[in-house]
């Protein structure tokens, strides 16, 4: 600061000392014979001298009087005034020494203390100066002399009133100043920490797009609150949303005390993180917590230190649970609860993201296995039984009198049977040879077919172009079961004795066309009976063929003959089909 009162102090002493010089000097000029001073000039000297040691020594202690008592300044004029009624009024050569205290009054208190500074000292300037010319019996003062130095008292008074006000109002500007830096500072310090913040909400935001599973998230979030966050620890519990458990506790960073339990049903009464996360309230925990989890392990574990909780949702649903240690006793910040609720919240949606996708995989797993062994089986086994079915029927009407013709009808369903039983194996199982090469597909197919329409003959050609045997094995059972299904049809419906089937492998597509002579059908009014159990196939034929990224046409008209158009694209077959 530039205009301090400790600054200005130790000059107004140094002025005090400089002015003694004239007086120093025309004593020891003059020794003793001054004729105008009422006292000896020495001990005049003396005398202010020691008032000025007196003022050095107790500077600091003076100077605090000065500023906190004004009317101090003016028990120093009146001390100067005595100086200058017994040093020789307007001839004592103390005259610059009696302007000091007119400049502590314009330094300390401006233009109002100068001025008043040089009020008070003008009627006591005159008084010294008739008493030293009583006092010595001298002649009257020199107008000249007087006017001169009154003039003096108010021009320098006022003079240095100005450059006060000038140096006050740059200390003032300064601190405004100074002010501003240090709210500046404090802002830049708030925009850092609140950058390195959403820095590290970006930086989780774009690692949980990257996170691969479940077990990836949490970690990424437990770094990212104390890593990235500086807590001291974080434990993360996610929801089971198919058994509705909450279970999975991990914690970071990572330390073997910290127990393994099996996920607990997501009940109130499984203690307060549990009723925290079904009412969505956050909580501090303290010493009163009974029971945080309603697992004596993990319960003794966390009760040794003091948590923040936040309950993880999404939307309706709840995903999980955030506990963030805090020092003990120490309640979190209005910015570090708003940071760590941005934090949750990505993390939430993180964790409901995987979750819900994790629980619509397995869903979908279940209805595609689901629709996969109802197709094997209606491909299969629904056309082996109606195979038997047929064939028993026809024993019925040749007994008695063809028995060995039924005998002989009997041992080959039981070979059906065998077949089918085979069949059902394949479905539950998923198992399929995978040396399935051409020749094995159009022998199947020929025996499947024959033993499906005993005892009516019904025959199939053949045309096949490319490389059957490259494609992968799954491929090829998904072209066997629809060729299997469209050949079933035929052979049950349309009343012709033989269909064509052409097989072309080109490029990287696989095209498949089955086709007859028969009576035909309208296939708006077949597939519109979805229903109908005799038109599943139709169904499973174009559901196979999409879920491969391929389709699957019917064309057929009444009386006109049916035909079957399917197209697979290699690239797109799933392996797990």
């Amino acid at each position: 600061m530039l205009f301090h009162s400790y600054r200005i102090f130790p000059f107004l002493v140094f002025f005090r000392w400089a002015s003694l010089i004239p007086a120093l000097l025309i004593l020891i000029q003059r020794g003793q014979s001054e004729s105008h001073s009422a006292f000896p000039p020495l001990w005049t000297f003396l005398l202010v001298v020691f008032v000025n040691l007196i003022i050095t020594i107790f500077d600091r202690s003076l100077n605090r009087l000065v500023t906190e008592q004004p009317f101090v300044i003016g028990i120093d004029l009146l001390f100067c005034a005595l100086v200058l009624a017994i040093s020789g009024g307007s001839r004592s050569p103390y005259y610059l020494y009696t302007l000091s205290p007119l400049l502590a009054g314009a330094f300390f208190f401006q233009v109002r203390g100068a001025l008043g500074a040089a009020a008070f000292f003008t009627p006591l300037y005159f008084a010294a100066d008739v008493i030293t010319r009583r006092l010595t019996d001298s002649g009257p003062s020199e107008s000249a002399t007087l006017i001169t130095q009154l003039a003096g008292i108010w021009l320098i008074s006022a003079l240095f009133a100005y450059p006060a006000v000038l140096l006050s109002a740059i200390d003032h500007a300064r601190d405004e100043l100074s002010a501003a830096r240090d709210e500046l500072a404090e802002k830049h310090e708030n925009l850092a920490v609140a950058h390195r913040q959403l820095k590290v909400i970006h930086d989780l935001t774009v690692l949980l797009q990257a996170a691969p599973d479940l077990i990836s998230v949490q970690q990424r979030v437990l770094g990212a609150v104390t890593t990235g966050l500086g807590f001291r620890r974080a434990v993360v519990g996610v929801v089971d949303p198919a058994r509705e458990e909450m279970g999975g506790w991990m914690l970071s960073p990572v330390n073997s005390s910290f127990p393994s339990i099996d996920p607990l049903p997501l009940k109130s009464e499984n203690g307060e993180i549990f009723k925290a996360l079904l009412d969505r309230k956050s909580f501090t925990t303290n010493a009163d917590s009974e029971i945080l989890i309603n697992q004596t392990a993990l319960n003794s574990w966390l009760k040794t230190c003091q948590w923040y909780v936040y309950p993880l949702s999404l939307r309706e649903h709840a995903v999980g649970i955030l506990l963030v240690e805090l020092d003990k006793g120490t309640e979190l910040t209005r910015q570090r609860e708003e940071v760590i609720t941005m934090v949750a919240n990505q993390a939430a949606l993180a964790l409901g993201t995987t979750i819900l996708c994790i629980d619509r995989a397995r869903r979908l797993a279940v209805e595609t296995e689901r629709n996969r062994i109802a197709r094997d089986i209606h491909d299969t086994v629904a056309q082996s039984l109606f195979g038997i079915v047929y064939s028993l029927d026809a024993c019925v009407t040749m007994l008695p009198q063809k028995a060995d013709d039924v005998k002989k009808e009997l041992i080959e369903l039981r070979a059906l049977a065998n077949s089918a039983h085979e069949e059902v194996r394949r479905s539950i199982f998923n198992l399929w040879p995978s040396a399935l090469t051409i020749e094995l597909f159009m022998a199947d197919l020929s025996n499947y077919i024959s033993s499906c329409c005993r005892p009516r003959s019904f025959s199939i050609i053949f045309n096949h172009h490319g490389d059957f045997n490259s494609l992968p094995p799954g491929l090829r059972r998904a072209i066997y079961r629809m060729a299997q299904e469209a050949l079933a049809n035929s052979a049950r419906y349309s009343g012709a004795d033989s269909a064509r089937l052409c097989l072309t492998i080109a490029g990287r597509e696989v095209f498949l066309d089955i086709s007859d002579q028969g009576k035909g059908f309208d296939p708006t009014i077949a597939l519109s009976r979805s229903q109908s159990r005799e038109h599943f196939g139709l169904h499973g034929m174009q559901e196979r063929a999409r879920a491969l990224g391929g389709d699957c046409e019917i064309a057929s008209q009444p009386n006109k003959g049916a035909r079957i158009m399917i197209n697979l694209p290699i690239n797109g077959y799933d392996q797990h089909d």
